[in-house]
């Protein structure tokens, strides 16, 4: 279907719908609109009545009550005096006040007078038929009440009556009747009201209807007024409105009020609508056929002519001929933007031409080699890179077929290799080559490569070639090979590390094997070599035990770097004696290296698997608790002699050091003995005053002997020193008690010392006093960049910097006891 079908019959339907919606929508508004209106007539005529019928009743009541309350009413009733009729009871009285009757009766419901005037015809007449039985009825249900009103039928006909007890005007005086008058509700009286109301009337008895309404219209003492119930007619052009008027003091005397209203208002609207949405829809379907019709000239007409000069175009060539433009509507821009389009087209193509011979240039220089073929898995393509690893030529290899070019090999069994090409044609999907593939070029040269070959599909997804592109993987290869190595190896050493150990005994854990030694060693002093030397003559110390144990073992051996300083080694077929055996020569060639002049110490344990239901890791944990017994028998002298080691090179580093400590160590002798001190304390003062500077082996020779001022670098370095000595000699046991001491002997005892910073009686007594004597022998011994004080200066200086510098009492002690001098 053609679009501008498609928009006609869409708008069509669009048209209808929004008829019938409009519509309906205004059918709905105005009918709930003029049925607003009707209430409004219902609420209207309901006051009307209400006010009409409660006008009358009130006025004729009022009326009642003054005669009745007349004094000359009331002595009328007693003597029957003829001249109190004719003075009032007469025909001018009838007129003025608008009655038909008067009715007075005795508190004997006996009629006193009586008199019934013909309104119509202006005169008194009889009372109609059944009228005075209807009346004495009434007086009887009455008489016991002051005021009554209502609508009554008295005879055939209806009358608004009103009745009040008869008393002197002070009410002082008992009631001796009864009067009543009314007035009949003739035919000018409902044209009045049906005038007021615009409806038909028509009054009747409702002895048997039961009050069901709740709509109230107005209420006097008596007399109550209701719509008892309103209803459509059978035609339902019409309302039916009853109204029940009713008075509690007299029993089955209800009157209905029956109106008649004619729904003019309703019908007569309605019509003027459906008039009004009939004339609508055809002004819309007029306007919906003259847009169509301007459409078709303006829009349509136009529209075709562009698409039959758009068809018209040829997009297979480069230069591509562009639509004429007309005027400067909006086909004419749509026209411009067509030739914009175009023009993007055409340098799209020229783009396309541009990126195919960039495409064929990137082919040709990449990397990696590119073959492409056809259908037939003949050879089309060929880049350098290709032709130089297959040694085949462009115009050589083409029309080949593939597998002649490409002659891949497996690397293990030397078989060939299933064809890529074929397999993608058969797979539909891109492919890669197995590993461990070597690519045969045509003069014999093998290499390594990794490939991936993906099919080349049309516009529809149908395959019409295959393109390969691999590359020499032979470097790439090598590295993949050495990182395996790594994973396998400790780098440091080339030695296994845990996790191939691991696998390796995983796999050695056989019968044949039997029976499986383990050996577990640890170099000892190893941390302490780092600390003192550095970790870079730590790690040579590590490369050296490797060594021997790479020499020592055999080939089968498996020995593996575990830890920092940990060894194991894993030897198939080898029973306890000859593990013992080996570790004898580990110890006599490791104790022949020395590491910065010390000698290398290692701890061993082992044990040996000889049955098959004995675990390995049980005998790896056995080893290794055994090397850790030996360890702890061993480390203690071994520490202390790596430390008296580092103090002697120290002293080769600096022969100054050695003198230093040494008079430092007598001093402190002297000052514990001054004190009193025990022996063992004695020892103790003079064994710390030796090593206090022990820290200073990791400061190079050229710091130490500097003849200048410390750079910040060189000072920042020397001052680590007592931080060195405090971790060198906390490795051991015979230190440790000491190693305090020469962390804190450069504390100052105000708080500004280094390197914590503590003050006072914080600082332990013994680095006090290790304070003093370091101070007194630099400053009368000098140093290679200040000159010597003499013994005068130097107590001088210590005396200045006692409280600051100095404990001062343990400064007073040195002065005066050691010394021999006086403190002031």
């Amino acid at each position: 279907m053609k679009i501008q079908n498609r928009i006609t019959f869409i708008a069509i339907i669009l048209t209808l719908v929004f008829v019938f919606i409009s519509n309906y929508a205004f059918s709905q508004f105005f009918s709930n609109y003029l049925m607003k209106q009707e209430e409004s007539q219902i609420i209207s005529i309901n006051i009307s009545i209400s006010s009409f019928i409660s006008d009358k009743l009130i006025k004729y009541q009022g009326t009642t009550n003054d005669w009745s309350h007349w004094d000359d009413t009331y002595a009328y009733v007693n003597d029957n005096n003829q001249t109190y009729v004719d003075r009032n009871l007469n025909d001018d009285t009838f007129k003025d006040l608008d009655l038909s009757f008067i009715v007075i009766a005795g508190n004997d419901n006996l009629i006193r007078n009586k008199q019934f005037y013909d309104i119509a015809n202006k005169n008194f007449t009889q009372f109609p038929a059944d009228f005075i039985e209807d009346i004495n009825k009434f007086i009887g249900q009455s008489n016991s009440k002051e005021d009554t009103s209502s609508i009554l039928k008295l005879g055939d006909q209806f009358y608004f009556v009103a009745s009040s007890q008869i008393t002197d005007s002070n009410k002082e005086k008992p009631a001796n009747g009864r009067m009543l008058i009314g007035r009949v509700i003739d035919v000018s009286s409902i044209s009045k009201l049906e005038e007021m109301t615009d409806s038909r009337i028509n009054l009747s008895t409702a002895n048997n209807v039961s009050d069901k309404s709740a709509n109230e219209l107005s209420t006097n003492p008596t007399t109550s007024i209701k719509l008892h119930q309103m209803r459509l007619s059978d035609a339902q052009n019409s309302y039916l409105l009853d109204y029940l008027v009713t008075n509690a003091d007299l029993e089955d005397s209800s009157v209905m009020v029956s109106l008649t209203k004619n729904r003019n208002l309703y019908f007569t609207g309605m019509k003027q609508i459906h008039n009004f949405l009939l004339i609508y829809a055809i002004s819309i379907f007029f306007m919906i056929f003259a847009l169509f019709t301007l459409l078709g000239q303006y829009i349509s007409q136009p529209f075709k002519k562009l698409i039959s000069e758009v068809k018209s175009l040829d997009l297979t060539t480069i230069e591509i001929q562009k639509l004429k433009i007309y005027g400067k509507d909006e086909f004419a821009f749509l026209r411009n933007s067509i030739n914009n389009m175009l023009g993007r087209i055409e340098a799209e193509q020229y783009k396309v031409k541009e990126n195919e011979e960039k495409l064929f240039s990137t082919l040709k220089s990449v990397g990696d080699g590119v073959i492409a073929v056809d259908n037939n898995g003949m050879v089309d393509f060929l880049n350098p890179v290709a032709q130089i690893l297959t040694g085949w030529g462009q115009e050589e290899a083409y029309g080949k077929p593939f597998e002649t070019v490409f002659n891949i090999i497996n690397e293990y069994t030397g078989e060939k290799v299933e064809n890529p090409v074929q397999k993608v044609f058969e797979l539909q999907e891109t492919i890669e080559l197995a590993n461990h593939t070597i690519l045969v070029s045509q003069d014999g040269v093998q290499r390594a490569i990794e490939d991936t070959a993906a099919p080349i599909k049309d516009r529809f997804g149908k395959i019409i070639g295959v393109v390969l592109v691999f590359r020499d993987f032979s470097d790439k290869k090598q590295k993949r090979l050495q990182i395996e190595y790594l994973s396998y190896h400790d780098q440091l050493t080339g030695l296994y590390n845990r996790r191939f150990f691991e696998e390796e005994l995983k796999r050695l854990d056989t019968v044949r094997n039997l029976p499986l030694s383990i050996i577990f060693a640890d170099i000892n002093g190893l941390k302490t070599i780092n600390d003192a030397f550095g970790h870079q003559q730590g790690d040579q110390l590590i490369q050296q035990v490797a060594e021997v144990m790479k020499a020592e073992c055999r080939a089968d051996d498996i020995i593996a770097r575990t830890g920092g300083d940990e060894f194991i080694m894993l030897l198939p077929q080898t029973d306890s004696a000859s593990a013992q055996e080996l570790m004898n020569r580990f110890k006599k060639n490791i104790e022949l290296k020395k590491i910065m002049g010390l000698n290398i110490s290692i701890s061993f344990g082992s044990d040996t698997k000889n049955a098959e239901n004995q675990s390995a890791w049980d005998i790896l944990k056995n080893a290794e608790d055994l090397m850790y017994q030996k360890k702890i028998l061993e480390s203690s002298s071994k520490r202390s002699a790596v430390i008296r080691s580092i103090l002697n090179t120290l002293h080769v580093k600096s022969p100054q050091e050695e003198a230093h400590s040494q008079r430092v160590s007598l001093i402190c002798e002297s000052i514990a003995k001054t004190y009193n001190l025990s022996e063992d304390e004695v020892r103790e003062l003079k064994a710390v005053g030796e090593l206090h500077d022990i820290g200073k082996i990791t400061i190079d020779e050229v710091t130490l002997n500097k003849a200048g001022t410390l750079s910040e670098s060189e000072w920042a370095k020397m001052k680590q020193h007592p931080e060195i000595g405090y971790r060198l000699l906390g490795t051991s046991s015979e230190y440790y008690d000491i190693a305090d001491y020469v962390l804190a002997h450069h504390e100052r005892w105000d708080g500004t010392g280094y390197p914590r910073g503590l003050k006072g009686e914080a600082i332990p007594w013994k680095a006090r006093i290790i304070t003093i004597a370091d101070a007194y022998d630099v400053m009368t011994t000098g140093r290679p960049y200040r000159k010597p004080l003499n013994e005068a200066a130097a107590v001088a200086e210590i005396r200045a910097n006692a409280g600051t510098q100095f404990d001062p009492a343990i400064a007073r002690v040195f002065v005066e006891k050691v010394l021999g001098l006086t403190w002031e």
